[in-house]
């Protein structure tokens, strides 16, 4: 259940962050939970996301046949065989 709260803030503040959710596709209430939920505390070491943590960490295992999915895909993301 969420908590209802109100903010004071410039106006010139409060259009920025309007126009900064509408180019996120979501609302002012969501953005600033977003930045308060992602900001470390004094002290606090900052997780990476998953996939930065898993990124590199896996081969693709070669295949005995030609593959025009696979090829691409290992285009897209610079993927490398084993």
């Amino acid at each position: 259940m969420k908590t209802r709260i109100t903010l004071t803030m410039d106006p010139a503040v409060l259009r920025r962050a309007k126009k900064l959710a509408h180019a996120r596709k979501t609302n002012v209430s969501a953005l600033i939970e977003g930045f308060v939920r992602e900001a470390p505390l004094a002290g606090e070491k900052k997780k990476r996301p998953f996939a930065q943590r898993w990124a590199g960490k896996f081969r693709v295992a070669a295949s005995a046949r030609p593959d025009a999915r696979l090829d691409a895909l290992r285009a897209r993301y610079h993927l490398s065989e084993k």
